[in-house]
C-alpha cells in the first residue's frame, strides 16, 4: 500500500528504505498516466485474421478495427450485449417444444437434464445455437469505387492510445498519406470516426457500411472470428430512414424477428451523403452495403462522423462531443479504483506482468462491463459457443471488479443478472424435483434456457457463486441494503443446494451427484461423487446462507443447517485431497484426472477458508499438484488459480511464477490472454485477462485474514510493488 501512518516515526530515513524495499512496497503517488502510456499498442505490420484486432467500446458494445481503425480489409465486428437473432427452426420436421431432457436416473428416481437427445438432435442444436450474437454491421474505407485492399496500403502505423482510448492508424494509399482516429463512447452504443487525407478531397476515398446476416448454426460455426456472411442477401432487409435533420442520416436493419439502427451524424457545416448502392432487393453480395461521402467543393480533405448502433431511431450525438467524453471517461477510469505497480522492481519479468496489468484493465473494461449480463468467454470481439456466456464464469469474469475498486461495474452485472435469470431456474429445479433455484450452465438472458450439453446438465459450481459474490461486495459495503438486496436470490439458492444434497443412509452424510460434473469436466459422470471442490464449496455457500440470514436478524431455514453441517468431506486418499469419491492414491497416475487436476487446489485460494478444507491436507496437496502439473500442461484459467493458491499457502515464490511464466502463457502484442490447451478457441480468452487481473489484487492487497503487504510477491528485493484503491479478497 502508499500509506502507512507508523512509518513516520522512524527516524532514520535510510532505514525506512531499506525496510520498505524489504516489504516490498514504496512510500510514494503513483504516476497512473505514465505508467499507463507506457503500455501503448502499437503496430507497424498488416494484421491477418489470425491476430486479435484492436477495439473501442464501453463493455455493452465494441468496435473492432483492422490497421485503417475501421474494419475495411478484414471484415471484424460489430458486437453488442443486446442483439441477438434466432435461426430458422429445423427443416426436418422436429419441434424444439418437444425437448423436455433427457432423463437419468438419481438416487431411484428418473430426473431430466439438460442433454441432448438422441431421438430429436436438431432441435437439441437448435436450443445450443440459440439465441446467438449478431453482427451490427461494418464500416470501413472505400477507394476509387472499391472495397480498400491489404494490397493497396502501405507504411501501416497503428498505435492505441490507452490513457485516453484513442485508436490512431495511419498508412498511405497511392502515395497519398491517410490518417484515421477512431474512438468509443462510455455514454452511448457509438463510435466517431475522422478520416484526414487529400483522396478525400479529390472524392477517391469514402466510406462503406455492410450488413451482413447470420450463417446457419451448425457445429462448424462454434466459433466465428467474423461473425455473420454476405450470402443470405434476400433473407434480411435494410433502408435509409428518412430525417428532416440534414446532418444526419439512419439504416434500419431487419432480420426476422430482430431489427435495429446505425444512427449517423456529423457536423453542419462539413455535409456528408449517405447512398445505398444496390437497389431494395438486390440479389447482390453488395445488397445491403452503402457509401457515405463527402461533396468535394466543401470538404478540406477530413471526413468526420458518429454512427450510434441502437434498437431504436435517434439522434447521435457529433463526433466532436464523443471524442471529448471518450478522453474524459477513459481518464477518469485510469484515475479511479485500483491500481498496481512493479516498474520501479529490478525482477526482468516486472515490465511484461505490467503491461499485462495495464492492457487487461483496458479489455475488460471495453469487452466485460457490460449492465444485466456477464460477458461472453470471447469478449465482444467475436462469436464463442454462439456468444453465450457461462454461468461458472461469472465469478471469473466479474470478481475483479470488487477487488481493483471499480464495483459500480460489478453492481450492473449483480444481483440483477441472477435475478433476471430466477423464474427460469425456479422452474428449472422444480422440473428436477427439487427446491430452490438450479442456475443454468450456458444460457442467455432473454430465455434463460440452459443450453444442452453433457456438460452443461451436469456441472455443479456454479451454483454457489452467489454466496461468494454476495460475500465480496459485503466485504465492501457491509450495510443492511447490501444484504436485502442479495437475500431474494441467496434464499432461492441455498434452498435448491440443501434440496439438492442426498442423504446417505449409510454413511449418514448428505452427497452430492452422481451424476455429476465437477470443475475439470473430465470424471465420468455418472460414476462422480462428492467432487472435492463442490463439496467444499457447497459447505461455504450453505454457511453463507446462514450467516446472511443472521446479519439479517432471520432465522435461517433448518435444512440449510443440517445439510451443511453433515455435508460428506472432500475425499481425500494417502492424505491428500482425491478429485472425487472413490479414488486412492493411484489416480495420480491417471492421465486423464493429472492433466487438469486444478479442482483439488481451488480448496484453498480460489475458495475462501471454510470447515470443510484441513490447510494442512491442502498445503500437502498443492505441493503435488506443483510437482505433477507443469508449465507445458497448465491452460485457460489455471495459472490465476495456481497464482492464488500459491498465495494463500505462504508461497509467494510460486504464485509469481505461475503468472510469469511468459513462455508458456501467452498474452498477445495486444495483451489479449490466449486460453491454450485443447479448447479451439480463438482468442480473445477474457476469462484469462479477467482472472489474471483478480490474482494480481489478490497477490498485491491479500485476502480477508492475511496480514502483510503484497503477500502474493516474494520478499527477496527484486519485486517492489505499489499499489493503491485495491480491496482484499475473501
Amino acid at each position: 500500500m502508499i500509506t502507512r501512518p507508523w512509518i513516520f516515526k522512524m527516524a532514520n530515513p535510510a532505514l525506512l528504505w531499506l525496510i520498505l524495499l524489504f516489504m516490498g512496497t514504496v512510500l510514494c503517488a503513483i504516476d497512473r498516466q505514465g505508467v499507463v502510456s507506457r503500455y501503448n499498442i502499437v503496430r507497424t505490420a498488416l494484421i491477418d485474421n489470425n491476430i486479435t484486432p484492436l477495439q473501442v467500446g464501453n463493455g455493452n458494445f465494441a468496435f473492432n478495427v483492422d490497421n485503417t481503425g475501421m474494419q475495411t480489409f478484414l471484415p471484424f465486428n460489430t458486437l453488442s450485449s443486446w442483439t441477438w437473432h434466432n435461426d430458422s427452426l429445423p427443416s426436418n420436421g422436429e419441434d424444439i417444444s418437444d425437448y423436455h431432457g433427457v432423463s437419468v436416473l438419481t438416487h431411484g428416481r428418473n430426473v431430466s437434464y439438460d442433454l441432448p437427445d438422441s431421438h430429436l438432435p436438431e432441435a437439441s442444436h437448435w436450443i445450443i445455437s440459440n439465441p446467438n450474437r449478431i453482427n451490427l454491421g461494418r464500416v470501413g474505407l472505400r477507394y476509387n469505387g472499391s472495397t480498400l485492399s491489404a494490397g493497396q496500403i502501405s507504411d501501416p502505423v497503428q498505435e492505441l492510445d490507452v490513457w485516453n482510448g484513442v485508436i490512431t492508424s495511419t498508412f498511405t494509399v497511392d502515395d497519398e498519406a491517410v490518417k484515421v482516429i477512431t474512438q468509443g463512447d462510455f455514454e452511448s452504443d457509438s463510435v466517431a470516426i475522422r478520416i484526414e487525407s487529400q483522396l478525400i478531397a479529390s472524392g477517391l476515398l469514402e466510406v462503406e457500411l455492410d450488413f451482413p446476416f447470420p450463417p446457419i448454426h451448425s457445429t462448424k460455426y462454434k466459433y466465428e472470428v467474423f461473425v455473420g456472411v454476405y450470402d443470405f442477401p434476400l433473407n434480411h432487409t435494410t433502408e435509409i430512414i428518412g430525417s428532416e435533420d440534414a446532418s444526419e442520416a439512419h439504416i434500419q436493419h431487419k432480420l426476422q424477428e430482430t431489427r435495429y439502427f446505425v444512427n449517423l451524424r456529423w457536423a453542419s457545416q462539413a455535409p456528408l451523403t449517405l447512398s445505398r448502392d444496390e437497389p431494395r432487393g438486390s440479389a447482390a453480395i453488395t445488397a445491403h452495403r452503402y457509401t457515405l461521402s463527402t461533396a468535394r467543393n466543401l470538404t478540406d480533405g477530413i471526413l468526420e462522423f458518429s454512427a450510434n448502433f441502437s434498437p431504436g431511431k435517434q439522434k447521435a450525438e457529433l463526433p466532436a462531443a464523443i471524442r471529448s467524453r471518450n478522453v474524459e471517461g477513459w481518464n477518469n477510469y485510469w484515475s479511479h479504483g485500483g491500481f498496481v505497480d512493479v516498474t520501479s522492481s529490478p525482477n526482468p519479468r516486472a515490465d511484461e506482468l505490467q503491461r499485462r496489468i495495464i492492457l487487461s484493465q483496458y479489455h475488460v473494461r471495453v469487452n466485460s462491463a457490460a449492465t444485466g449480463q456477464s460477458p461472453q468467454e470471447s469478449g465482444l470481439m467475436n462469436n464463442g459457443w454462439y456468444g453465450k456466456f457461462h454461468m461458472e464464469q461469472v465469478l471469473w469474469h466479474n470478481a475483479h471488479w470488487c477487488t481493483w475498486g471499480r464495483e459500480e461495474h460489478f453492481d450492473n452485472v449483480f444481483p440483477e443478472l441472477y435475478e433476471t435469470l430466477l423464474p427460469s431456474s425456479i422452474a428449472r429445479a422444480e422440473a428436477m424435483g427439487w427446491n430452490g433455484a438450479r442456475w443454468p450452465k450456458m444460457t442467455d438472458i432473454n430465455t434463460g434456457r440452459s443450453s444442452p450439453g453433457g456438460i452443461n446438465g451436469y456441472l455443479l459450481w456454479q451454483q454457489p457463486h452467489p454466496m461468494f459474490l454476495a460475500e465480496l461486495r459485503y466485504q465492501i459495503s457491509p450495510t443492511r441494503e447490501t444484504l436485502e438486496r442479495w437475500d431474494r436470490v441467496l434464499t432461492a439458492t441455498a434452498d435448491y443446494m440443501a434440496s439438492y444434497a442426498w442423504f446417505n443412509q449409510t454413511s449418514g452424510r448428505y452427497d452430492l451427484g452422481p451424476p455429476a460434473y465437477g470443475v475439470t469436466e473430465n470424471t465420468p459422470p455418472l460414476e462422480t461423487l462428492n467432487l472435492a471442490y463442490e463439496i467444499a464449496y457447497w459447505r461455504y455457500g450453505l454457511d453463507i446462507a446462514q450467516t446472511w440470514k443472521q446479519r439479517l436478524g432471520q432465522p435461517a431455514p433448518a435444512k440449510w443447517t443440517t445439510v451443511a453441517a453433515k455435508l460428506a468431506p472432500p475425499p481425500q486418499a494417502d492424505g491428500l485431497y482425491a478429485v472425487y469419491e472413490g479414488l486412492n492414491g493411484s489416480w495420480w497416475e491417471d492421465p486423464d484426472l493429472v492433466d487438469d487436476p486444478r479442482s483439488v487446489i481451488m480448496l484453498q485460494g480460489f475458495l475462501p477458508d471454510t470447515p470443510a478444507v484441513d490447510p494442512a491436507v491442502g498445503l500437502r496437496t498443492a505441493d503435488k499438484v506443483a510437482e505433477i502439473w507443469t508449465d507445458d500442461k497448465i491452460f485457460g484459467w489455471g495459472r490465476p488459480v495456481l497464482a492464488l493458491n500459491a498465495a494463500r499457502i505462504g508461497n509467494p515464490e510460486r504464485a509469481v511464477g505461475c503468472l510469469t511464466a511468459y513462455d508458456y502463457w501467452i498474452f498477445d502484442d495486444a495483451g489479449f490472454a490466449q486460453r491454450g490447451g485443447n479448447g479451439g478457441t480463438p482468442p480473445p480468452f477474457m476469462p484469462g485477462n479477467a482472472g489474471f487481473l483478480y490474482a494480481v489484487s489478490y497477490m498485491a492487497a491479500g485476502w480477508q485474514g492475511s496480514v502483510r503487504d503484497t503477500p502474493g510477491f516474494p520478499r527477496d528485493g527484486s519485486w517492489i510493488v505499489k499499489h493503491e484503491g485495491l480491496h482484499k479478497a475473501l
